[in-house]
């Protein structure tokens, strides 16, 4: 069934061996690997060294006989195994591999706990989670979705409260209209915020003015303009100048939030070019003050671009994951590619 992302009694105790599948489905990147790491990964048991009983996979390549192996293996240090599979439907594509695969999660034994993770949102009539829904006492699911607009804010606010700290809501709202939609950004820079007032006031507007005061965001945006115009180097010296000031999974999480924008914003001028920025801003769901600093850069691509760019950086974000590349290499390829 769909439970919320609250309800972690026994259902999520990872030394139980039921449930044995997890599927965690949205478009929240962030919430779905926090809940994975703080509230699945963490109830593993009471081993204080779980790794060599985690599995992570990507069922783009990885086929179910090698799948069933992994989700087959025993335990080593721990009760259970964990096996977590990013986009498990690209192994099941047609109703026979659907069926194959079906098999697969019926078969898992009590000792594996496999953690599927799709990045979209899947229908309620989805036949996955209508088999979850069948399937009760073997399954668990949760939708995790962005937060947008008003909500965005209250998310911020309910963070600085759970980390002991507080926002006013103007504050609240500045930050939001700097990040949009990035938990992953906004739980950095509220951690920031917190602590430059030392946790002893509340955090103000001026506050995020002087720390955040989206410059990071604007250097994101001059890179992606080097990128829209084929200057190889000049987006690489950016991204050097920009690794120099920030983590690379925030300075990552910045560009993909970029990136998404130009998308809808691409979308939104291909079918009625005279929108202005407030109106994309109201279909979007978004502070208009992106929305109008991004319009003219979306003119440098094609929207079959943008989704080929966007593709791509769903691969760079897939390999950082499962450790096939180091965050700082991942982003010096991803430029260089998309360059070339």
């Amino acid at each position: 069934m769909e439970h919320p992302p609250t309800g972690f009694g026994p259902r999520l105790d990872m030394s139980n061996s039921s449930p044995s599948v997890y599927l965690l489905h949205g478009n929240d990147e962030f919430a779905i690997r926090s809940f994975l790491d703080e509230r699945l990964k963490a109830r593993m048991g009471e081993s204080s060294d779980t790794t060599m009983d985690i599995t992570t996979l990507d069922g783009r390549t990885k086929s179910l006989e090698s799948i069933q192996a992994e989700t087959h293996t025993v335990p080593f240090l721990t009760k259970r195994r964990m096996v977590v599979l990013y986009h498990p439907l690209s192994l099941a594509k047609g109703k026979t591999k659907q069926g194959k695969f079906l098999e697969l999660l019926e078969s898992i034994p009590p000792s594996t706990a496999l953690v599927l993770i799709e990045d979209k949102a899947l229908e309620r009539k989805h036949w996955l989670l209508s088999w979850a829904r069948d399937h009760p006492d073997q399954a668990w699911s949760q939708l995790f979705t962005l937060p947008k607009g008003g909500a965005m804010t209250r998310w911020i606010l309910d963070q600085a409260h759970n980390l002991g700290g507080e926002f006013s809501n103007s504050a609240a709202q500045l930050l939001a209209s700097y990040i949009d939609e990035d938990p992953r950004l906004a739980k950095s820079e509220i951690t920031k915020l917190l602590t430059y007032v030392d946790f002893s006031r509340a955090v103000n507007e001026e506050d995020v003015h002087l720390l955040v005061a989206d410059v990071r965001q604007g250097d994101v945006f001059e890179m992606v303009d080097a990128i829209g115009y084929g200057d190889g180097e000049k987006a690489l010296n950016m991204l050097h100048r920009l690794l120099e000031e920030s983590e690379a999974l925030p300075l990552f999480g910045m560009v993909v939030r970029q990136f998404r924008l130009l998308i809808q914003v691409r979308e939104l001028l291909d079918e009625n070019p005279g929108l202005s920025p407030d109106d994309m801003a109201g279909e979007i769901g978004v502070h208009p003050y992106p929305i109008k600093k991004i319009t003219p850069q979306a003119k440098l691509f094609t929207l079959p671009q943008l989704k080929r760019i966007y593709h791509q950086l769903s691969d760079v974000d897939q390999a950082i994951k499962t450790g096939q590349l180091g965050d700082k290499l991942a982003l010096d390829l991803l430029i260089a590619s998309l360059t070339q």
